[in-house]
């Protein structure tokens, strides 16, 4: 037996341990607080769920508090240069190029009905999750109920979505307790919200049941149909480097929001000109600063990367789905003339 010294000792310890080991623990009193007996009665009388089962599901949540910290520090904060170097790199390229060819026929007939390129759709799946081999390893229903009922600004967003998860669950009836996902919530190889996974998702394997984990021919149309019904414009550019011509981008800085859309002869008159020719005329760039290791890029973005940015609302994200899918095609047609 411990001494009382030893004793209190080993219970700090073991306090300490189970604060900073990651290790997950159900909270009985969560499910008596009123914020969360308020969203259960929402549920029944809204959706007709079952009480008893929703009080019972609630009390065997896991108290996360990992996803508190995630969401507050995401990597999108991090410099372009780290950004860059995690997720545009020579695994996701050549990887990008075997899913490709595995799933070129999908890919074609997606990129045919909604208008999408292939090389966009392959590099989204490739930074959402290794083209499907790194899911989330959070129970969905945790990292949701963690953050909808957290003092985060964003709650209210993951209470809705949390809403949406018991509804789809319902729907494809499956069990809520089983679905992982990333730490925010995110499902399936597309790492779609709830939400998206109601409303974007397509049976494109034409299976008879959308199913965003397994089925890669679901994902690829999912993927395409959700960046059609959020704007893209076939045969219109993403992005395309700039250069900064005299002293005229300080003015320009002083006098416009670096987020207003310009027509391209404005954004020259300021000094900020493509690098490269564009042959469609009217277009309308916003100008995009990357922080490099020793100086900065410029960019000039147009109506397609913010349509990737519906996806995730971080310049360095949708940049990275750009310049990824530009190495993975390229990479794709050189071998293909080989």
């Amino acid at each position: 037996m411990l001494r009382p010294v030893a004793q209190k000792t080993f219970l700090v310890m073991l306090l300490l341990w189970s604060l900073f080991s990651g290790t997950v623990h159900a909270d009985g009193n969560f499910v008596r607080r009123e914020d969360v007996q308020t969203f259960i009665q929402h549920m029944v009388q809204k959706h007709g769920f079952n009480k008893q089962w929703l009080i019972t599901l609630f009390s065997e949540v896991n108290i996360r508090p990992q996803v508190i910290r995630k969401i507050n520090k995401p990597l999108e904060k991090e410099p372009w240069r780290l950004y860059q170097m995690l997720f545009v790199n020579e695994w996701r390229i050549t990887h990008g190029v075997e899913f490709w060819n595995k799933y070129a026929d999908a890919l074609q007939a997606a990129e045919k009905i909604y208008g999408v390129p292939a090389g966009i759709i392959v590099a989204t799946i490739g930074i959402e999750t290794r083209y499907g081999q790194k899911t989330g390893e959070y129970r969905v229903i945790d990292s949701l109920t963690n953050l909808a009922f957290s003092s985060s600004s964003r709650a209210y967003f993951f209470r809705k979505e949390l809403e949406e998860f018991l509804m789809l669950c319902k729907e494809q009836s499956l069990d809520p307790t089983k679905i992982m996902g990333s730490y925010a919530g995110a499902i399936g190889q597309p790492q779609f919200m709830p939400s998206s996974y109601r409303y974007y998702a397509v049976n494109f394997s034409r299976s008879g049941k959308t199913d965003l984990m397994n089925n890669e021919i679901d994902v690829i149309g999912s993927v395409a149909n959700y960046y059609q019904k959020h704007g893209w414009i076939p045969n219109e550019p993403v992005a395309i480097q700039a250069v900064i011509v005299g002293d005229r981008y300080n003015y320009f800085l002083r006098n416009n929001s670096i987020n207003q859309a310009l027509n391209l002869s404005d954004l020259n008159r300021y000094g900020i000109v493509p690098k490269y020719k564009i042959s469609q005329s009217g277009l309308k760039a916003k100008i995009i600063e990357l922080d490099s290791r020793y100086t900065k890029e410029y960019w000039l973005g147009f109506r397609n990367f913010d349509v990737i940015k519906r996806y995730n609302a971080s310049d360095l994200y949708a940049m990275a789905v750009y310049q990824l899918s530009y190495y993975i095609t390229t990479l794709r047609g050189r071998l293909n003339k080989e």
